[in-house]
């Protein structure tokens, strides 16, 4: 029987036990069933798997006695945030799921000049990057950003020290030449919506010392352009490599 990952609070834990709560207990207890002595690994976004064995299940919460701790291996180098501006349809909740898995710290949707969509459900895209991260074995959570305009993308950047923004007119750049890539502690990911980015918003990103590079030579679908771009950025942090 495969084992589940579930997410609980720091203050939840006494040294002994872990107590879970609230969606994390439901799904459990309703979904998936669990029973006391069942084996399961509780995190508590602190960069450890807690092992342990379900000793209790009350009415409002489950007791998880630790039968062991160990370090979790998939904390990136650096933090990674992707700035998606928001795409139409349920293609957003794709971008989120994948990005995740490949490392993504926090996804935080946008809307530009060209955007053509501005519904965003706030509680499904954080339900999804928790599944992603439980999925891929993460030992901290994910965090999905409010819906910004254009101008708090531009205050948020200027916390980054690395600014990449792919763009479908750039002809020259790569994310592999950009320097300082593989040292940079705060890394942010720009990627446009069906509509791409005007020039005034690129020369904005610009303006701030944004790298506007190439993703190739064919014009890629946003969601594509989402998962190649952290792909290439992961890669160069040596987050892909055995």
């Amino acid at each position: 029987m495969e084992i589940k990952r579930f997410f609980a609070n720091s203050e939840d834990y006494d040294g002994l036990n872990i107590r879970i709560y609230g969606e994390e207990f439901t799904h459990m207890t309703k979904v998936l069933r669990h029973k006391v002595s069942y084996k399961i690994i509780v995190n508590l976004d602190d960069g450890k798997d807690y092992n342990c064995t379900l000793s209790e299940i009350k009415s409002d919460c489950a007791i998880a006695r630790i039968d062991s701790v160990t370090d979790n291996e998939c904390k990136a180098k650096a933090s990674v945030t992707l700035f998606q501006a928001l795409p139409k349809g349920d293609k957003f909740d794709f971008i989120v799921q994948k990005c995740v898995e490949l490392g993504v710290e926090k996804i935080t949707p946008f809307l530009s000049r060209y955007t053509n969509e501005s519904k965003f459900n706030y509680a499904r895209s954080q339900r999804i990057a928790l599944e992603a991260c439980k999925q891929c074995g993460r030992s901290r959570k994910a965090d999905v950003g409010e819906l910004t305009d254009f101008d708090g993308l531009i205050d948020q950047l200027k916390d980054y020290d690395v600014i990449i923004m792919p763009y479908e007119n750039s002809k020259v750049g790569k994310i592999g030449q950009i320097k300082g890539l593989e040292s940079g502690k705060k890394i942010a990911l720009i990627i446009g919506s069906e509509g791409g980015f005007c020039e005034e918003e690129v020369q904005r990103v610009k303006n701030l010392g944004g790298e506007i590079v190439s993703l190739g030579k064919r014009i890629l679908r946003c969601e594509t352009a989402s998962i190649v771009a952290v792909s290439l950025v992961m890669y160069e942090l040596g987050e892909l490599q055995g």
